[in-house]
């Protein structure tokens, strides 16, 4: 934590500006995994497990999106950071290294456009995570990118990459129109901005129809809290996907029916992000911690705390952490590279908070906030602010104004017989209501990663060589997803499991003057003969371990953890109780 997070006027400039020169400053990267050679089959590819290294058997198309962002680089208004690069002036989190020149970088656009275009299935659809997929989310994605830099392009489009970006965009839009992705929300919000955009390409209104189509069945799925299902559970970060791509609907087609459901939403997601705005990637299914700039933005204009938030993150900035949960490496920063450029392309229609509006960190809800169905909850008072996620397994993190003073991500069990956890994501855990906080009561469950062996990556090999047989075993990979309330393709965390002989009860209790946490943990069955256990918390961006051990022998444990707003690492207090 220490290092990654600082202030405008100590050597940061806003976060807005921050996460578009991380972005320049890793230009060189995108350009480094791209397939330059004139010569080569794959030319202008960026997926280099596939073109170079050849361990993999083919092209994930959505890490094309890199083109796109190389193309909106080119672009005059960033030929100050041109300039200053050329001088010797350091730009981005890379000091010394230059953003490339204009012909350089149109070239990596046209030369990604034209890979797309080859890669794309002649229905109009891409594959992303397998050969065959015929992905919803490749496609989509893929279009709101290239759509974009043709948005931002114009006229600098040459003729000849202006009628491929219609042809290839053309016939993502056919096929995106004629489907849904209801298993994740915002794969359907996506689809509605990815229409639009195919609609502002081509100029032809049945694109505009079925964005409207797209749009209209994603705000039917607003739950009673505001958010939006993603694989049958909640997430924070897919809620800020949402909204970016919303938003962006919004602003292409000047429909701004969704505009109050966003705002339902924004209200949703208000008091369960952090005052350094992050937020807990425990607290949903996907375990994405990304917090919207773009729609954000797109939606200050009609929304004061959406221009408190944006106008604080022109003082504030997470640094590194804002960037990691979709920068940090070359696939997600393939991905998602184009989202600071657009979202600085963009910045002139933002409105941002002034001396009339309360300040982002001021204006949270005053005591706790709980929301049941999604199973997360906070408290706020002042400069003072904690947050409690039960559905992914009892996270604990507090903060003194944008400082994070206390993380606790609970217990893990190693011993002979295999590793258990308390994390997990699970919104039905049973919660109590307690005086001055709350309380959980779960299990430590095996942990349990998901990987596909040989013969499961043998069928899909198989069965997607036919498109009816793709869309029915993605089907059933969707159905597994579902019924274990995993996204299964975007982490290697434990699938979250229920049952286990370690039942678990925490408490989470607060005042004015501090903290405090109380785990009891209980062994229902026989007990093991060796176990290690491990209870780990950071205290002012600091490692300490609460409980680490053998504990053989124990079948019944009690830990309460104690901190005062003021307090340190030092001043933390740890009681132990063990109950043979």
């Amino acid at each position: 934590m220490a290092g990654d997070r600082g202030e405008v006027g100590q050597g940061m400039t806003d976060d807005l500006e921050y996460q578009l020169e991380f972005v320049m400053a890793n230009a060189w990267r995108l350009l480094g995994i791209q397939d330059r050679n004139p010569l080569s089959p794959t030319h202008g590819c960026f997926h280099y497990a596939y073109w170079r290294d050849k361990t993999s058997e083919f092209a994930d198309a959505r890490m094309q999106e890199a083109g796109a962002a190389l193309g909106l680089l080119s672009l005059p208004c960033f030929d100050r950071w041109r300039a200053d690069a050329e001088g010797g002036a350091e730009i981005g989190a890379v000091s010394g290294v230059g953003l490339a020149s204009t012909e350089v970088l149109y070239e990596a656009f046209r030369a990604g456009l034209l890979n797309l275009s080859r890669q794309q299935y002649a229905d109009g659809c891409y594959d992303e995570w397998y050969k065959g997929e015929r992905g919803f989310a490749a496609t989509e994605f893929t279009t709101i990118a290239y759509g974009l830099a043709a948005h931002f392009l114009k006229d600098r489009l040459r003729p000849a990459e202006r009628e491929l970006l219609t042809r290839t965009l053309r016939r993502a839009g056919e096929w995106l129109a004629r489907r849904h992705d209801r298993v994740k929300a915002n794969h359907e919000a996506a689809a509605a901005a990815a229409l639009a955009l195919v609609w502002e390409v081509t100029g032809e209104s049945r694109f505009r129809e079925a964005a409207a189509r797209a749009m209209a069945d994603t705000l039917s799925r607003q739950t009673g809290e505001a958010w939006f299902p993603e694989v049958g559970g909640m997430d924070l970060g897919y809620c800020s996907v949402l909204l970016d791509y919303t938003m962006l609907y919004v602003h292409v087609t000047g429909d701004q029916g969704p505009v109050a459901a966003m705002r339902r939403l924004l209200a949703f997601m208000w008091p369960n992000i952090h005052p350094d705005a992050t937020v807990a990637a425990e607290a949903g299914l996907c375990l994405n911690p990304y917090v919207s700039r773009l729609g954000v933005g797109l939606l200050s204009p009609w929304d004061d705390g959406a221009a408190a938030l944006i106008g604080h993150l022109r003082r504030v900035s997470p640094g590194r952490a804002g960037v990691s949960p979709y920068l940090a490496d070359d696939l997600r920063l393939s991905r998602w590279s184009y989202l600071p450029v657009v979202t600085i392309l963009f910045r002139e229609v933002f409105r941002f908070a002034d001396a009339a509006l309360p300040d982002f960190v001021h204006s949270y809800p005053r005591g706790w906030s709980r929301f049941p169905k999604a199973s997360v909850m906070a408290w706020h008072d002042g400069e003072r602010h904690l947050y409690f996620a039960p559905c992914g397994g009892g996270v604990v993190r507090a903060y003194v104004g944008s400082r994070c003073l206390y993380e606790d991500l609970g217990f893990s069990l190693i011993s002979p017989e295999g590793a258990w956890g308390s994390l997990g994501y699970d919104p039905e855990r049973e919660v109590e209501e307690l005086p001055g906080g709350y309380g959980m009561r779960g299990s430590l469950g095996r942990a349990a990663f998901f990987f596909p062996g040989f013969w499961s990556r043998l069928v899909l090999r198989i069965g997607c060589t036919v498109p009816l047989f793709s869309y029915w075993l993605r089907a059933g990979i969707d159905f597994y997803r579902q019924r274990r309330r995993t996204a299964v393709n975007q982490s290697a965390a434990p699938v979250a499991g229920r049952g286990g002989r370690w039942s678990l009860r925490r408490q989470v209790v607060v005042d004015p003057e501090g903290f405090s946490v109380h785990d009891v943990i209980e062994d229902a069955e026989s007990r093991l003969e060796s176990r290690h256990l491990l209870a780990p918390v950071m205290v002012e961006g600091r490692r300490r371990e609460s409980l680490e051990g053998d504990f053989s022998g124990v079948r019944r444990l009690s830990v309460v953890k104690e901190l005062a707003w003021s307090g340190s690492g030092e001043s933390l207090r740890v009681t132990v109780t063990r109950d043979p």
